[in-house]
């Protein structure tokens, strides 16, 4: 049987990243029907590994429209986008137009051209999101955090917690919406759903009084 046109192109693309040796590594994708924005890969460099039949970038950068992924290393079994994953370690941080993440690892889902999952892992992996309106920083961390970019939620699992700058509430499990900064906490094995208030700090609303 004729093996596909793209597989065809995949080969020639393994082969040039075998016998190369790139100082830096650019790489372009085009859009196709059912994209909204070009994905751009950098790298220092990029090699294919026959043997687990996989693409490995070194010292990447990955924008796609608003979002941007940077990691020492990044593997993928192909180059296409269509379908599959995407697995980063090392210094990853994920930038979105409303939230930057950072974790020691992650896995992102890739369909029809997008990334629209992440399973983010750390020790902890956390999330700050600057609210302009305020001028605070909400943040959050857990062991294990989801994204869902289509949706823009979070789900943070596992010692999670949140913090709005002031308020901390700790719990197993954690759920917030980055666009609409809604926010859920269920208790799980570890025990009930902790809030902290702090008190208002009576210094400042001195200074602050006429």
């Amino acid at each position: 049987m004729t093996k596909p046109w793209y597989a065809q192109v995949f080969r020639m693309l393994s082969l040039l990243f075998l016998f190369t040796c790139f100082a830096a590594v650019e790489v372009v994708c085009a859009q196709n029907d059912n994209s909204d924005e070009p994905i751009t890969i950098d790298a220092d460099s990029s090699e294919f590994d026959y043997g687990a039949d996989k693409l490995i970038f070194r010292g990447l950068r990955l924008d796609q429209g608003t979002l941007g992924i940077q990691a020492d290393i990044a593997e993928a079994a192909r180059l296409d986008f269509n379908e599959g994953t995407w697995t980063f370690s090392g210094n990853v941080v994920v930038e979105s137009e409303t939230a930057t993440l950072y974790c020691d690892s992650a896995r992102f889902t890739v369909a029809d051209h997008q990334l629209t999952e992440a399973e983010l892992t750390g020790t902890p992996a956390r999330f700050e999101q600057f609210i302009k309106e305020s001028g605070k920083v909400n943040s959050g961390e857990a062991e294990q955090i989801t994204y869902y970019l289509d949706k823009n939620i979070l789900r943070l699992s596992n010692d999670a917690r949140f913090s709005d700058g002031t308020n901390e509430i700790t719990s197993d499990l954690i759920t917030y919406n980055l666009q609409e900064k809604h926010l859920s906490a269920d208790s799980g094995n570890t025990g009930p759903v902790k809030i902290l208030i702090e008190p208002p700090d009576k210094e400042s609303d001195t200074k602050e009084a006429p």
